[in-house]
Order: C-alpha cells, then structure tokens, then sequence
C-alpha cells in the first residue's frame, strides 16, 4: 500500500522530467549525423551512440532513447537534460575568440544577481582564500590558463563551449573577486539558463580534481 504523498516527485523534479522528455523527442527527430557534426562529437551507428566529452570525461547517448549514460551508470537527469539541450541546439558555430560577462547573454542583466549568487560567491568560498589550491588544481587536471585577472583558468565544457573562471586577488584587506566568462558563440550551444547550470557542473568538476 502507497501512503498518500509516499514518492511524490517535487515540482523541480516533475519539471526537469518535462525538460527531458521534450528534448528526448526533439533529439530522435534530428538526423545523428548532422548532429555529430555541429556539436562536433563522435557517433557510432552500429551502437547508437553519440559520444560526448563533458568536463573531461565521456557521456554516451543512446540515439534515439535519449538516455546518458557514464560508464555503466546513468547520468542524474539534470545534466542528461544539459547534454541533450546541448546536442540539440548546436549549430556548429565556430567560436568567436572573445570572452564576455553573464549579464551579454540573452537576460543576462536581469539573471546576473541569480548567477551571482548561484556560481560566483560559491566560487569564491571554495578558493578565493586558497589560490594556490586552484592553481594545483588547474595543474592536476591539466587545465589551460589564460592571462586575465591575477589567475584564471579555460575549462572546457563541451566540444564548442568554452568557459573562463577566474580571481582578482583583493587589495588591502579586501577579500578577492572572482569573474566567470564565456565566448560569443554559447548562444549557438545553449541556453542562458544552461550556462548557469553549466557553471555549476564546472564547479563541481574543481572541486573533485
């Protein structure tokens, strides 16, 4: 017997469920191929499988399903929605080699308390007193650096996303600032929402190098 309310799915959970079975639809309709080819990953007709290489390792999607799977576990069904968003909306862009603040994305100025909040002060509580551990990091992992701010770091997201996360160590006594960027052509790739949630799939990849 099922008590009332017993295994209720919240209303996150109910929406995520909706995210994912409409971009599942959305992906079976697509040509494979086509999408291999714009959002630059491998696909593998024989199994089925487009491969997509996410924060240094290696999600399989299985075409049509939808289902993500890393190694022989399946993906938590919010970065399966990511992964698929990303497959889905990739228009094989080139990037533009620039790299611009949240708030030049589409509602970025009215989200960017949101991001704020979300991915830059989480960020700094991490490392903005432990540089040094950000830079062992960075090396761990094999990471790019590029030259802004005191220390920054290029991670790579997806095939054609790109992110900067990096720090501006404070002043007398001031405490650091931290500054994420992204190039132009994320919006060829995902959505302003996505690229929140992709932020915090990078931060939880620094966190357990």
């Amino acid at each position: 017997m099922v008590l009332f309310g017993e295994n209720k799915k919240s209303t996150w959970e109910e929406a995520l469920d909706l995210a994912y079975d409409l971009a599942r639809r959305k992906l079976g309709s697509l040509s494979p191929q086509e999408i291999a080819q714009k959002a630059l990953v491998n696909w593998y007709p024989q199994e089925g499988i487009l491969e997509v290489p996410f924060f240094g390792r290696i999600l399989k999607v299985f075409y049509p399903q939808g289902e993500v799977y890393e190694g022989e576990k399946r993906s938590p069904r919010l970065r399966e929605v990511l992964v698929l968003h990303y497959l889905i909306q990739a228009k094989g862009s080139p990037p533009r080699g620039l790299w611009i603040d949240f708030r030049k994305l589409p509602g970025g100025m009215v989200y960017y308390p949101v991001f704020k909040n979300r991915i830059i002060e989480p960020f700094l509580r991490a490392f903005g007193e432990k540089i040094d551990l950000l830079r062992e990091k960075a090396e761990k992992g094999g990471l790019k650096r590029v030259k802004m701010g005191d220390f920054a770091l290029i991670l790579q997201a997806f095939p054609r996303v790109e992110l900067v996360l990096g720090m501006w160590e404070g002043k007398e006594g001031s405490r650091n600032e931290g500054f994420v960027l992204f190039d132009p052509s994320i919006t060829d790739y995902l959505s302003t929402e996505d690229a929140i949630w992709t932020c915090h799939e990078a931060l939880s990849f620094l966190r357990t190098l």
